[in-house]
């Protein structure tokens, strides 16, 4: 019975060692990949309401990347104004019976990097992203949760790509 363990214990070590050899990192963790001058920090987000989903992740990510981020205009460097921000469902496909079958959820905004002195370091870009998701009559509430959840995602690509487009202009 002992051996038995022991070789658990065993495979269970080779298996996370080999996870760990391949790269594999849960979503979200460690430190980022932009490389952003330290100029830019600290920098204030403008457009989001605070508390916001995005405004969170941005703030997340950008500190991840060693970015200070304030939420006072007159301390920041740089501001990264949010600008038009959009989110849109709309019917993407029905059944014969006229009931929908699936839902197109729209997400866009735009954005630009200022400093202080209102010089534009990234210039005005805008972002879309478009996901279907599947109706399912039976389960309203399970519906609801996945759109809720859809959109968080939408809006952490969304914060990824900000962030990727920002580091790539700046260098």
């Amino acid at each position: 019975m002992k051996i038995t363990t022991a070789v658990r214990y065993l495979l269970l070590l080779v298996l996370a060692t080999l996870v760990q050899g391949c790269g594999f990192h849960l979503r979200g963790t460690g430190a980022s990949d932009a490389l952003l001058p330290a100029d830019i920090s600290p920098l204030y987000i403008r457009g989001l309401a605070h508390g916001d989903f995005m405004k969170l992740e941005l703030e997340d990510l950008f500190v991840n990347s060693d970015i200070a981020v304030t939420d006072n205009p007159a301390e920041a460097s740089s501001t990264l104004r949010i600008t038009g921000r959009k989110s849109d469902r709309r019917v993407q496909t029905v059944d014969n019976r006229g009931k929908v079958v699936e839902y197109e959820l729209r997400e866009r905004l735009g954005f630009e990097l200022v400093d202080r002195a209102g010089n534009v370091r990234v210039p005005a870009q805008s972002l879309e992203l478009v996901q279907i998701y599947t109706n399912r009559k039976n389960q309203v509430l399970g519906s609801q949760l996945e759109e809720s959840n859809l959109r968080e995602d939408m809006w952490r690509r969304m914060s990824d790509q900000i962030l990727r487009r920002v580091s790539l202009q700046l260098r």
